[in-house]
């Protein structure tokens, strides 16, 4: 510190400021320092690389300021470049665990400093190449103790690929593909040993190093060589399957198969890429990789590089086409991945097709194959991909347009020499059998096809070839050639599969083409032959032969008496000794158990219901081999059995044979039958003494589970439990049994089994005695009503919910009749009144001049008997049947459209539709003439204007509003094609609510007996019924305001509301909805204030204001921000001036007045009204002057919708003119 000190003060060079340390000097000054103080060699190693604490450093005496601080910097520079060396050095053989950490700092500032110095790339790389050396520990439990931290740093590695250099990121990749061959260095630190050598592989795997190396592609992504370099670490990485499922989480698969098709001379970005592919697949979740590839530009990349590696004629091209193939079958799997719009489906089947079918293509041309290793692997790919197509039911197309049938039935032929063309003879037998197999899965999808092309036939002739002497040795080394060696098995197994597979569909045009060629004949020969094999030597592919073949006889035998003849004549001789099996066979897992099944599925199809097939049946003592069955007792083969002798029953030659057979120890079949009943009450838990007696009187056949269950109403359509425990166990099969034999002189029967007998005998007394016991039970119980019951006294409830309204309307009008006069004055008043309205309407007068009549169509029309909501049921029409044979499509059936016309009702609807049921047209049957069959008669309903459609859980789908709307109720059926074998399509059918909304300029509202009615007849011409007495509106009424102008204005008058409207209190909902389409509202309020009955509380003119705006805002919060009038009714009652001027004074200060009211009475927001025009319906006064401000405020609303249109038709015009500058 002295010498330095004098130094500088000598020189007058530089001054240190106070700190711990001495100040470094420039590289041009007289003399460097000695040696450093061994407290200066043990600083840390970050703050030889810039981060000194304390230290603050002035430089003067070298020429400029700038060029002093640049001078600086470079020695500064040059000495951080030396600590790098130097740690380069110390850490050679490898870096201590427990050194690590600050490794990594050094790395973080190496990497900063990059950003201003090109100069630390090189010790940078050199740092980062260590960690391609083993780490070193001192113990063993070092690798645990420091797992954290190790991972933590290597995953700061994959985060130093933001550095901006190819050298660095070329280098991280290297030292990560070093992890996977570790080489020891060529000295040991002393006290340390190397680290395991897959340590690094588990570390990078905790700290997720392979996911950051993914999401580093986007920073390589237009640097190919880097590129390469990280797909090559990745290719390492991707190998266990915890890095891929890192990978996966960064969208690994979309991203690599994007780069599939990026331009790359040398063609390993490709190979690659695929490579990672495969090892996602292998070791991810397959699901997850082919949704990540799922997307358009996914199949597209993948379509474009394995048409590029198609046209290939490198080994390696060859080898990734098929790994592409391999990728494209499991995206073909799922139906989501867009692999038809892409085109690739198209692709991939005319491959398959294109050297069988020779049809020239545009995808295929200038295609020939080489016959190698790796073509007749893509074909046996190009095979199962048409496997999968087949199960998606939109390739069906397809698969039709690109003789996919053609070319699978071209292998259906005999191997006629030891080589086919250019394939090896087991090349040509594998792909003939992978064909074959296909097949079984491509024919119910393409049936029609299938039956043009012959399919039955070549199949036919094949199996005669199999199962006849010419010589052909298999030689069963591929997967569908098992068993198939030395012989023509696998060949007839497959055959067979299809023929199988075809049948079960029950089309009787296959069926019938398979019997006209003699198929039951041959297929019976196929039987004795595979049958007299397993003689020789029991083979798991004999057994599925044999099965398959009585499969197919039982379709085409079944309900058909001649196909069961022919049968009978050698098939009961082979399928006799089928039925005769040992016990221990069933459970071999060979296939004796499904062999078995299907003869007794043979011996009721093909036998029972002929009775020469029966007769002969019997003769070679088929029935014996039957009970032999039986008498094993095994549970899945008894009702099967009892079946087929309850229906043997019917023949009469049937008993005596039942009760010829004997078992072991002399047991009869009557014995037998005893036994399974007693066995199967058994297990059903049902409750027997030692004696085999009853000892539940009231259930004696009940089992455990019928006794734990509780009382259960169902539908009269739904089986009760003691019903469907017929069906679920054979009690009533022996029952059936034993009313055939009879219940009197059976032999060898025990006291026990007379017991038993008479148990049996009572079965179905029992069984009604449980069917009853099961109603009473429902009856003492609370039930409820079913279905139609259920819909029965619904329309009771709402009768008799009229029928109380009606009551309270009654009581409400006595009420109204004990606070007034009399009878007789109301009279004299309600003549007055009448007078005065006839008074009020315009008289007509003759004119001499010309005359303009003012009278409007329906301008006097009431709504008497008002209907406001309908349900109908709509469908549409069922569409025509296809032509299978020419391909004709069925015409489509018609629809059911709404649509809205003026002058119609509801009512109208209803009456001239009682049924109110609509349906469409049947679409026209394809035929001969008429290839494509005509579209049905649409049918059209005509409802009014205001209707919304609402389906019956309350949804709305659309609405009517103006005359002339349409909305399509019901969709017509599709008509008969290939997607839908030729069959129709049944309409769309719905049950759908027509709610009527009356669509009014001015909507009435206001409690009963306000004069709303009165009102409306002075205003308009309508005529609604007037009385004094509440209710006397129970309909909503329209008229129209007429004006000398022939303007016109539409007013409603709704029915009284009553507090709780808002919650379908009285009519609420019904009438409330109304208000909804009206574009203002009129408050009709009496001055004299309302009083419903004696039992409410008297409301006055004030309250009834808030009441009424209150329901309006429960109801909808909409309905408050309409504009709205305010009509103060009966201004000729007494004191009604003096009430008028307190109204209006509480109108002016509502809050002044809500203090005094309850607190469910005051609205959130009270009605802001245009104008309060006190009127008299009575007398006529303020009549003209409410008209005149309806007047008023209609135009003003259009004024201001009109303005508000206007700005906004302007402000889309500048938008659109800013767009056309912008574009400029």
């Amino acid at each position: 510190m002295a010498t330095a000190g004098r130094a500088g003060a000598a020189a007058g060079r530089h001054h240190v400021l106070p700190g711990r340390g001495r100040a470094p000097r420039p590289e041009s000054g007289p003399s460097l320092p000695g040696p450093r103080p061994p407290a200066q060699r043990r600083r840390p190693l970050q703050e030889s690389l810039g981060h000194r604490p304390g230290y603050t450093v002035k430089i003067s005496g070298f020429g400029s300021r700038h060029q002093t601080t640049r001078r600086f910097g470079l020695y500064l520079e040059k000495e951080q470049l030396k600590t790098l060396k130097k740690v380069v050095k110390h850490f050679e053989n490898g870096i201590p665990l427990k050194d690590l950490e600050q490794v990594i700092k050094i790395l973080n500032l190496c990497s900063e400093k990059m950003k201003q110095r090109e100069t630390f790339s090189e010790p940078l790389c050199e740092l980062i190449k260590l960690f391609g050396l083993p780490f070193q520990k001192k113990k063993s439990s070092d690798e645990v103790n420091y797992s954290t931290k190790v991972s933590k740093c290597i995953a700061q590695l994959g985060y130093l690929m933001r550095v901006p250099s190819s050298q660095v990121r070329i280098q991280i990749c290297k030292c990560v593909i070093n992890f996977y061959k570790m080489e020891l260095p060529g000295k040991l630190l002393s006290g340390y040993q190397p680290t395991n050598a897959s340590y690094k592989i588990q570390m990078a795997e905790l700290g997720g190093l392979a996911e950051t190396l993914v999401l580093s592609l986007t920073l390589v992504e237009n640097q190919l060589t880097e590129k390469l370099w990280v797909l090559k670490a990745l290719q390492h990485l991707s190998s266990s399957g915890a890095n891929c499922r890192l990978m996966m989480k960064a969208q690994a698969a979309s991203r690599l198969c994007l780069y599939l098709n990026c331009a790359d001379p040398s063609g390993q970005l490709v190979f690659r890429s695929s490579h990672i592919l495969w090892n996602l697949l292998e070791n991810a979740s397959k699901e997850e990789v082919v949704n990540q590839l799922s997307s358009l530009e996914c199949v597209h990349a993948l379509k474009e590089v394995f048409v590029d590696a198609l046209h290939g004629f490198r080994h390696c091209d060859r080898q990734l086409r098929n790994d592409l193939l391999v990728i494209a079958t499991l995206l073909a799997e799922n139906p989501a991945v867009p692999m038809i719009e892409s085109g690739f489906t198209k692709l991939l089947i005319v491959l398959a097709t294109f050297n069988e079918v020779k049809i020239p293509s545009p995808l295929v041309e200038g295609l020939k194959l080489t016959y190698s290793y790796e073509d007749f692997e893509m074909k046996k790919l190009l095979f199962n991909i048409i496997g999968v197509l087949s199960k998606n039911p939109s390739a069906a197309q397809l698969l039709s347009e690109n003789d996919v049938m053609p070319a699978l039935l071209y292998y259906v032929k005999p191997n006629q020499k030891p080589g086919f063309y250019d394939w090896s003879a087991a090349q040509y037998e594998e792909l003939q059998l992978h064909a074959i197999a296909v097949l079984a899965a491509v024919a119910p999808v393409l049936i029609d096809k299938y039956l043009s092309c012959q399919a039955n036939t070549l199949l036919l002739v094949f199996l005669e070839w199999c199962i006849g002497q010419d010589p052909f040795f298999g030689q069963g080394n591929s997967f569908h050639g098992t068993g198939g060696r030395g012989n023509k098995l696998a060949q007839m197994r497959y055959s067979l599969r299809v023929l199988r597979i075809v049948a079960s569909l029950y089309d009787d045009a296959v069926n019938l083409n398979l019997c006209d060629q003699g198929a039951i004949s041959q297929l019976l020969d196929i039987l004795r032959y595979a049958a007299n094999k397993s003689k020789e030597k029991e083979d798991a592919i004999l057994l599925e032969i044999q099965t398959d073949t009585l499969f197919i006889l039982s379709v085409l035998c079944e309900n058909d008496l001649h196909r069961k003849e022919v049968f009978s004549y050698e098939g009961i001789g082979i399928l006799i000794p089928l039925l005769k099996m040992d016990p221990k066979e069933l459970c071999s897992g060979l296939g004796h158990s499904y062999l078995l099944f299907s003869a007794l599925d043979c011996v009721w199809s093909c036998v029972i219901g002929c009775y020469i097939a029966e007769d002969h049946f019997l003769e070679k003592q088929g029935i014996f081999r039957l009970l032999d069955l039986l008498a094993l007792k095994e549970k899945n083969l008894c009702n099967i059995i009892l079946g087929i002798l309850v229906e043997f029953c019917g023949n009469p030659k049937t008993t005596l044979h039942i009760n010829t057979w004997r078992g072991e120890k002399a047991q009869t079949a009557a014995s037998l039958l005893i036994q399974l009943w007693r066995q199967e009450e058994l297990e059903l838990g049902v409750r027997r003494d030692q004696y085999g007696r009853v000892v539940d009187m009231k259930s004696p056949i009940a089992s455990s589970f019928q006794r734990q269950q509780k009382v259960i109403p169902v539908p009269a359509s739904c089986p009760s439990f003691a019903i469907m425990e017929i069906s679920e166990n054979m009690r009533a099969k022996l029952y059936s049994l034993f009313c055939k034999l009879g219940f009197e002189n059976l032999p060898g029967l025990s006291a026990e089994d007379f017991v038993t007998l008479a148990i049996i005998r009572r079965y179905i007394d029992f069984k009604v005695g449980e069917v009853w016991s099961e109603i009473c039970a429902e009856l003492k119980e609370e039930f409820r009503p079913i279905m139609s019951d259920e819909d029965a006294l619904e329309r009771i409830s709402k009768i008799r919910a009229t029928r109380k309204q009606r009551e309270m309307i009654n009581k409400s009008w006595e009420n109204f009749l004990t606070r007034t006069s009399n009878y007789e004055a109301l009279k004299k008043a309600k003549k007055l009144q009448e007078k005065a309205i006839d008074a009020s309407r315009p008289k007509v007068k003759t004119q001499t001049g010309a005359v303009h009549s003012t009278d409007i169509e329906g301008l006097h029309t009431t709504y008497g008997n008002f209907i406001d909501d309908l349900r109908v049921y709509v469908r549409g029409g069922t569409g025509g049947m296809g032509h299978p044979r020419l391909g004709g499509e069925g015409g489509r059936g018609g629809d059911v459209w709404f649509v809205a016309q003026e002058r119609m009702t509801l009512k109208g609807i209803k009456e001239k539709y009682p049924h109110k049921r609509f349906v469409a047209g049947t679409g026209a049957n394809s035929s001969v003439r008429a290839l494509k069959g005509e579209k049905g008669k649409d049918r059209e309903v005509h409802v009014p204007p205001g209707i919304s459609l609402v389906t019956d859980d309350g949804k709305q789908i659309g609405e009517l509003n103006a005359a002339g709307e349409r909305f399509l109720a019901a969709r017509g059926g599709l008509g008969g094609s290939l997607a839908t074998n030729f069959l129709p399509c049944k309409g769309q059918k719905r049950i759908i609510h027509l709610d009527l909304k009356l669509i009014a300029d001015v909507g009435l509202v206001g409690f009963p007996n306000a004069g709303k009615s009165s009102l409306l007849s002075k205003i308009s011409h309508a005529k609604p019924e007037i009385a004094s007495y509440p209710f006397t509106t129970v309909q909503p009424e329209l008229g129209k305001i007429m004006y000398a102008d022939y303007k016109q204005i539409s007013v409603a008058d709704l029915p009284g509301l009553i507090e709780g409207a808002h919650v379908n209190r009285g009519m609420g909902h019904k009438f409330l909805k109304h208000i909804e389409r009206t574009k203002q509202l009129l408050l009709v309020v009496d001055i004299s204030g309302f009083q419903l009955s004696l039992k409410t509380q008297f409301r006055t003119a004030f309250e009834t204001i808030l009441l009424l705006t209150k329901e309006l805002e429960l109801y909808k919060e909409e309905l408050v921000t309409k504009p709205a009038l305010l009509a103060v009714n009966k201004m000729d009652l007494p004191c009604a001036k003096d009430n008028l001027n307190e109204l209006m004074s509480q109108l002016q200060n509502p809050q002044d007045f809500l203090h005094l009211l309850e607190e469910e009475m005051i609205p959130a927001n009270t009605l802001e009204f245009k104008e309060v025009i006190p009127v008299s319906t009575y007398t006529g006064e303020g009549i003209e002057e409410l008209k005149a401000y309806i007047r008023k405020s209609i135009d003003e609303e259009a004024e201001r919708e009109n303005e508000e249109y206007r700005k906004k038709k302007l402000l889309l015009l500048q938008t659109s003119q800013e767009e056309k500058m912008n574009r400029r």
